[in-house]
């Protein structure tokens, strides 16, 4: 096996951990690549460096090659890491990226710091959307073990039976299993074609921008209602009302936004489960879109739905960065107000869903930028 083709991990975390952790989280890559040398007597390559864009780019290459099964995503889960919009964002597309293959189980977490809603005795499905990713696969948990000394015993052996099961992944996993579209001169009465997937989709995309501008009415609404209480508030100390008025003016302002934080919850799960959900065969579509053995009106099709995919990305990036800002201006507000704080925090939770979903959307549109550059050569 050339090192080319030799299993590779791409650790992804939080660089603040592994600095708190004396660098422990990358000590901990380099044991079990060793450890795995040692069970398989072949080497693990592991990538930590995630500072250049090379480093996506190294998985997505060798997801779309012969050396797909052999492609591990490794997050090491904490809060700090859940808090990053670069370590989600990799899990989002990762994930999204295996399940249009059929590998699911190549996203493999580690539960480094207590995170409640990853715990075995959390029966509620996870509220944040990455968790509930994560949730769904073979996680270990390393977090008692990251207390132990590196060279204890226990220690050592959770290393060597993680590194066990990186290679029995290998050993056992299927061959990749990429979501197929009904190709031409296939008679497949149950399968959908290819243009009939395309209309669909054309259908479902303005109602996704839709969703997102709905999202942004909302929140300007409640910074209509959260700008007047500031002023109401403002005047009734002016008046001397004291601490009693600021209650008043806050329990007024809380039976205001209940309405819109309700709708903004929803709107917020619905989009994100609508594009989580369709994400792996969209992946799949545009890999079909480049095929050359498309007929002329399926690459009219495709042509048309990569177009529309664009004018979706570039609408709602420019929504999505506007949320992002509103959503840290709700976390200041939020500190301010025992009262206000878990509708602020449920405004927080669904703008982070659509942040979120902006992931899935800029993937498809870095592949369609790709593919474009690709028909350009």
């Amino acid at each position: 096996m050339s090192n080319n083709e030799q299993p590779a991990g791409f650790w992804s975390y939080a660089r603040r951990d592994d600095e708190l952790d004396r660098g422990q989280i990358t000590r901990l890559s380099e044991r079990i690549a060793d450890a795995f040398e040692i069970i398989t007597g072949e080497p693990l390559e592991i990538f930590l460096d995630k500072r250049s864009i090379e480093w996506g780019d190294a998985w997505r290459m060798r997801l779309d090659s012969a050396l797909t099964g052999t492609t591990f995503l490794i997050p090491i889960v904490t809060p700090k890491f859940l808090q990053s919009q670069d370590c989600r964002r990799e899990v989002i597309q990762f994930a999204g990226h295996a399940a249009s293959l059929g590998l699911e189980e190549l996203l493999l977490p580690i539960h480094y710091v207590d995170v409640p809603q990853l715990a075995h005795d959390v029966e509620e499905k996870p509220t944040d959307e990455v968790v509930e990713l994560i949730s769904k696969r073979q996680w270990v948990d390393w977090r008692a073990l990251r207390l132990e000394d590196e060279d204890s015993p226990p220690y050592r052996q959770a290393v060597h039976k993680l590194a066990v099961k990186l290679a029995e992944i290998l050993e056992t996993a299927p061959p990749a299993r990429p979501i197929e579209v009904t190709s031409p001169g296939q008679d497949d009465e149950d399968s959908p074609g290819f243009v009939e997937i395309m209309a669909e989709m054309e259908a479902a995309l303005p109602a996704w921008q839709d969703t997102v501008l709905q999202f942004a009415a909302f929140m300007e609404t409640i910074g209509i209602e959260t700008r007047q209480a500031t002023e109401e508030m403002a005047a009734s100390d002016a008046r001397g009302g004291g601490f009693a008025g600021r209650m008043r003016v806050t329990e007024e302002l809380s039976s205001r936004l209940a309405d819109p934080v309700r709708k903004i919850e929803s709107l917020g799960s619905k989009y994100w489960t609508e594009l989580s959900t369709i994400d792996p065969g969209v992946i799949g579509i545009i890999r079909t879109a480049s095929n050359t053995t498309l007929s002329a009106e399926e690459k009219e099709s495709a042509q048309e739905f990569l177009e529309v995919v664009e004018q979706l990305a570039g609408v709602t990036g420019q929504t999505t960065g506007q949320l992002r800002s509103f959503s840290n201006e709700v976390g200041t507000a939020a500190q301010g107000s025992r009262q206000l704080r878990p509708q602020f925090r449920a405004i927080q939770a669904a703008v982070q869903k659509v942040i979120d979903g902006q992931a899935i959307i800029d993937e498809w549109s870095r592949m369609i930028g790709e593919i474009k550059a690709q028909m350009q050569e």
